[in-house]
């Protein structure tokens, strides 16, 4: 027991905007995450996508999801986890609440379940990523805001590339991603997905992501590209700009076009461009073009919502995005659950692996996250919390908070 004052956040005290960010970020996690586990080196095959009735239509579609969603809705995701974790310990030190404890094992649960995951389920997880980032984050708490916004600005825009390039030049990823990318591994996987043999297919993405995430350098490439993004959503959160939205509209407001305009120029750059001339010099211009649109264009995101959320005219249109955001933990472990069905035979599944594109799965997309609106809404209405938000604060905080809904104001 954590004491009296280490209560889960109750639904007054939560920030609607906040969780329309989130629901409209799954959204994006959702489409990339089908797009590129059942994509080209995983479980389809170049030749095979190549050969898809679908293929010109694919092409088109990748393009403007590349140019939309990638990258940028796990941007998002990373950076309002960071601000989450500054709103976290205002809220536990107002209380008087250890926020230590009470930190440290949300994290520790949130790694735990995150492996859990990986393994058991969806080898495409990021909680594992978010989790060991987020005890990194912790020890980092008393930095000035100056150092979270250079330091931010440094690992979001470079840690990736860079440390992808060290273990490159280093020879430790070249040949373990050439043989996990091979012919011959997408095709096994491919028809252990297929097979409906779920065992089967969680041993061979088992060894795809030790061999092909975990010893390449992408595990540790992923958590300095998440830990930037934690930078700037702690030192946001320190501003006081999205808790207090309201009174901050016209900063949103300037910010709005620049960032996206400046973010779709450099990423079009980048799109259009990225085929055409080879060598280093260029590729690394192009691997910046792109490192610097991605938080412009997420930012711009978050401007426009906040300006949707906060306006009178449309606010309607982003509003059931937050029952999804309050649930995001459950949401975003159910989209896991609906694309290993989309893409296996296991049970009911469609077994689409290896015989589909964007084209099928962006439809499919679509219409599971309609679903999910509908249910949060409607599970949200009866409940306080989703059902994987119910279990990570009981372990949390050491008790069973109470399910029931109990109706309050909330802040925007």
């Amino acid at each position: 027991m954590l004491g009296d004052a280490a209560v889960p956040t109750a639904k007054g005290e939560r920030y609607a905007v906040m969780d329309v960010l989130r629901g409209f970020a799954l959204f994006g996690v959702m489409l990339i995450n089908i797009y590129e586990f059942g994509g080209e080196d995983i479980l389809i095959t170049s030749d095979q996508l190549a050969a898809l009735p679908s293929a010109s239509l694919n092409e088109t579609i990748t393009f403007w999801v590349r140019l939309f969603v990638a990258d940028k809705a796990n941007t998002l995701f990373a950076f309002l986890f960071g601000l989450g974790f500054w709103v976290q310990m205002e809220r536990l030190e107002a209380r008087g609440t250890p926020f230590k404890a009470v930190y440290l094992r949300r994290a520790f649960i949130l790694l735990l379940f995150g492996w859990l995951h990986v393994f058991g389920l969806f080898a495409w997880d990021i909680l594992h990523v978010y989790g060991t980032a987020a005890f990194i984050l912790f020890f980092c708490r008393k930095f000035p805001d100056r150092a979270l916004l250079w330091i931010g600005i440094v690992l979001l825009l470079f840690a990736k590339p860079v440390i992808n390039y060290g273990f490159e030049v280093a020879g430790i990823s070249g040949q373990l991603e050439e043989a996990f990318s091979s012919d011959a591994t997408v095709l096994a996987q491919q028809t252990a997905a297929q097979s409906g043999d779920f065992p089967a297919f969680l041993s061979l993405m088992a060894r795809n992501t030790i061999f092909g995430w975990l010893l390449t350098g992408g595990f540790v490439a992923w958590v300095f590209y998440a830990l930037g993004r934690f930078f700037m959503g702690a030192w946001v959160a320190r501003k006081g700009w999205i808790q207090n939205a309201s009174t901050n509209l016209s900063l949103f407001r300037r910010w709005l076009w620049p960032c996206l305009i400046a973010g779709f120029l450099l990423e079009l750059a980048h799109l259009l461009t990225e085929d055409m001339v080879d060598g280093l010099a260029f590729g690394m211009l192009a691997v910046t073009a792109h490192a610097v649109a991605t938080p412009l264009i997420a930012a711009g995101y978050v401007c426009a919502l906040v300006l949707i959320f906060h306006g009178k005219t449309v606010a309607w249109l982003v509003k059931p995005l937050a029952p999804v955001g309050q649930m995001a933990l459950t949401n975003y472990v159910s989209q896991s659950v609906a694309i290993i069905l989309i893409l296996t035979s296991v049970g009911p599944g469609l077994g689409l692996a290896g015989k589909a594109g964007i084209s099928t799965f962006l439809p499919l997309v679509i219409a599971f996250f309609t679903a999910q609106i509908v249910f949060s809404h409607v599970w949200m209405k009866a409940f306080a919390f989703g059902p994987l938000e119910w279990l990570w604060r009981a372990l949390t905080y050491g008790t069973l908070p109470s399910m029931r809904r109990i109706p309050q104001p909330i802040k925007t």
